[in-house]
């Protein structure tokens, strides 16, 4: 059953309004690396929450890899084109709506908590220890940096290492597993860098 919250028309809106542009600049995006990287840490055919699912490109993928996978999203935009693209639940919501309770074996959230204000990040990442199983995996994307930034209407939140241990520290249900960079793949942003994280929830491993 799918779930609907209201949302603020800032970051959404930017979605919703520029939905095609976005769609083509990240549908065909390769992120094979960091996939590959997600991967060695799951079971075949278990849970995953695209937490942020956007054009659903990644919802896509790992559908077609045999996991169960469910979408999330606030931007109605991005909820119809996932939609349109695989057929799983797909959640119209944001991220400090979701109330979901040991759901998911995983959780991916690439490049979506980077939108998520830097006063609410502890409890987005409560709220993906609270949606996970026991021993559950996450991988977290931010764009790299110590600033609070607004672009076009978008809300950024950018981190570092340290920053982004200090977090971290607020939410003892998560342990870190990984930390590195990377650089943009997408064409003209190859001077972007960004965060990557992989956490694991207390308790036994998928593997």
């Amino acid at each position: 059953m799918e779930q609907r919250s209201e949302f603020p028309s800032g970051t959404a809106g930017y979605y919703d309004e520029h939905a095609q542009a976005f769609i083509e600049s990240t549908l065909n995006a390769d992120v094979s690396g960091l996939y590959a990287r997600f991967e060695e840490k799951l079971r075949p055919g278990c849970s995953i929450l695209d937490l942020g699912c956007g054009s659903g490109r990644d919802s896509l993928y790992y559908a077609k890899c045999g996991y169960r996978v469910s979408a999330l999203d606030p931007s109605p935009a991005m909820c119809a084109h996932t939609r349109s693209l695989v057929d799983i639940p797909v959640y119209e919501m944001q991220a400090e709506d979701m109330t979901f309770q040991e759901a998911f074996d995983a959780v991916w959230a690439c490049a979506s908590l980077l939108h998520v204000p830097r006063g609410s990040q502890a409890l987005v990442l409560k709220k993906i220890a609270a949606a996970l199983k026991e021993g559950g995996i996450c991988y977290c994307s931010w764009k790299y940096g110590d600033k609070d930034r607004e672009k076009d209407g978008r809300r950024f939140t950018d981190l570092t290492e340290a920053s982004f241990r200090a977090l971290l520290q607020q939410v003892p249900e998560l342990r870190e597993e990984a930390v590195w960079t990377t650089q943009d793949v997408r064409s003209g942003r190859e001077d972007q860098k960004w965060l990557n994280v992989l956490l694991r929830k207390s308790g036994r491993q998928l593997r």
